[in-house]
């Protein structure tokens, strides 16, 4: 788990064990965007809910599957839960990638960032966000 940006922090998947950590960190909201049975095993997004709310947080579950077109919804609902927060806030997929590429999507569009700041973000806590480059660079930043 590593900041991202602002409140918002990046982690590959989570676990059942990972709540205790989770709250001392103080994190009150998790933002799920790993699809569930992504892999054999995986914690899935209903017993991340129900641990969510066991240790009071809010719960999130805004999948992107890996190499798929991204929902339509996706980025905004991502910036909705963000923005929603009064706390730390989580995003995790498998590796932080996915999670980290979403903010991003959100962030240079609200011109809150640009590319080069984002990609920079995501490098500081070991995301190489550089190579979604071009796709970042093709997002306008809202007028």
């Amino acid at each position: 788990m590593k900041k991202l940006h602002n409140n918002l922090l990046v982690a590959g998947q989570i676990t059942a064990s990972s709540f205790n950590e989770l709250e001392r960190a103080g994190i009150t909201t998790i933002i799920n965007n790993r699809p569930d049975n992504e892999e054999p095993g995986q914690f899935n997004s209903e017993q991340a809910r129900i641990a969510a709310a066991q240790h009071n947080m809010e719960y999130h579950y805004l999948p992107m599957a890996n190499g798929q077109p991204l929902p339509a919804d996706l980025v905004d609902n991502f910036k909705t839960a963000l923005e929603a927060s009064t706390g730390n806030v989580l995003a995790h997929c498998r590796s932080g990638m996915r999670s980290s590429f979403i903010w991003a999507l959100g962030a240079i569009a609200d011109g809150e960032v640009t590319v080069d700041e984002a990609i920079n973000a995501a490098q500081s806590t070991g995301i190489p966000l550089q190579n979604a480059k071009a796709v970042l660079e093709s997002v306008k930043p809202d007028s």
